[in-house]
């Protein structure tokens, strides 16, 4: 019988070497590895779920989801003036992504990615028949925006632009100002290019203020996000895309197909998201991973020297492990003595020689997890 080969859409695409090493975790072993929040739900998410399932019949909602919900989400955005027409809830961000680099990209156009960068996006990108181009984001300068570098990479043939912030996996966000220098440069330079823009983490942040939204600068802005992160709900599978309207028709077809529509239990409880008590909810996790963010990264320093970013948000901390070899090699001698982390080389070239180090542990376990790394790396420097 002739060997089974999966259709030439799927051939060569593989599981994305944070899934390669996360599978592989054991219970004993400490997880630092893949980004999901370890805080339940908010209450009050979970309230109104309870009392959804319990007291109404939930069949499907219009494939675009809720009105009521889709307005929610518009309401997020004033500078873009839309309606719930313009939005689309999704079963996650993840989703979001797939409709909108589907939606926008034709063979051979080209896409400007992070490096790093969330390895989702060159791979999607090229499912869809694109060119995945990249800008740096130097290590050198904590994986910070590098403009010059950015403009190298643009240019008239540039069709959609990936911006993240904060980002994945490093946690840096960009400024206001950095914001208005992307649109400046992209509106001069490829004016009818869209930027995609991955605000998955954007309730997560350290600064003073909220990271702004580069769609405050540039209208040709296509939103995705959702609640997975800062309501820790990952398991949920809620995210919206939101923008262009042309665009969001157009992606509206696909997830037709593709979903039909996110789960119902799921959106009317997401309602709540937009109340007080969930707004209290989130400054606490706000909170705990900032404590989480310190103590890891005062241990990294101290126990083990190495150097780490100070995220500006998300759950990530990039860990320079250089000195003791290849990031992937390092990340298999952390699992072998019972810690998950990622190789840097998961996200991009620009990371090689770090590992992305969660803190969506407690305290306690951040520490077993340093202490079970430092004995990884003194294994290591005996081979080399």
């Amino acid at each position: 019988m002739k060997e089974f080969q999966p259709s030439k859409f799927l051939r060569g695409l593989e599981k994305s070497p944070i899934r390669k090493i996360s599978d592989r975790a054991r219970p004993e072993h400490v997880n630092l590895g893949l980004g999901e929040p370890d805080l339940p739900t908010p209450e009050v998410i979970r309230r109104a779920a309870v009392e959804v399932i319990e007291k109404e019949r939930n069949g499907y909602t219009l494939q675009a989801g809720l009105p009521g919900l889709r307005e929610r989400v518009a309401s997020d955005y004033p500078q873009l003036g839309l309606s719930s027409d313009d939005v689309i809830i999704t079963a996650g961000s993840q989703e979001s992504l797939y409709l909108a680099l589907m939606t926008l990209v034709d063979a051979d156009d080209e896409v400007l990615l992070p490096n790093p960068g969330f390895p989702a996006y060159p791979t999607i990108t090229r499912m869809a028949g694109g060119r995945p181009l990249f800008y740096r984001l130097p290590a050198s300068r904590d994986f910070g925006f590098d403009l010059e570098e950015f403009k190298l990479h643009l240019n008239s043939r540039t069709k959609v632009i990936m911006c993240t912030s904060p980002s994945n996996p490093t946690g840096r966000a960009f400024t206001k100002d950095e914001l208005t220098a992307v649109a400046q440069v992209v509106e001069s330079t490829c004016p009818e290019a869209f930027i995609i823009s991955d605000e998955i983490y954007r309730e997560l942040y350290y600064t003073s203020e909220p990271p702004h939204s580069i769609s405050e600068f540039y209208p040709r802005t296509i939103v995705i996000s959702g609640l997975s992160k800062s309501m820790s709900m990952t398991g949920w599978r809620l995210g919206w895309l939101l923008g262009h309207p042309d665009v969001v028709r157009a992606a509206l077809v696909l997830h037709g197909y593709v979903t039909t529509c996110a789960s119902t239990i799921s959106q009317k409880a997401a309602l709540a998201a937009w109340t007080h008590e969930a707004a209290e909810a989130r400054q606490q996790t706000r909170s705990t991973f900032k404590r989480r963010r310190d103590h890891l990264v005062g241990l990294m320093q101290s126990e083990l020297g190495l150097s780490c970013v100070t995220p500006d948000g998300a759950f990530y901390t990039m860990a320079d492990v250089s000195r003791y070899g290849q990031s992937l090699a390092v990340a298999e001698k952390a699992l072998d003595c019972g810690v998950v982390t990622i190789p840097g080389v998961a996200f991009g070239s620009e990371s090689e020689g770090f590992l992305r180090i969660s803190f969506c542990a407690d305290e306690s376990t951040l520490s077993e997890g340093v202490s079970r790394l430092g004995r990884a790396l003194e294994q290591v420097l005996h081979t080399l």
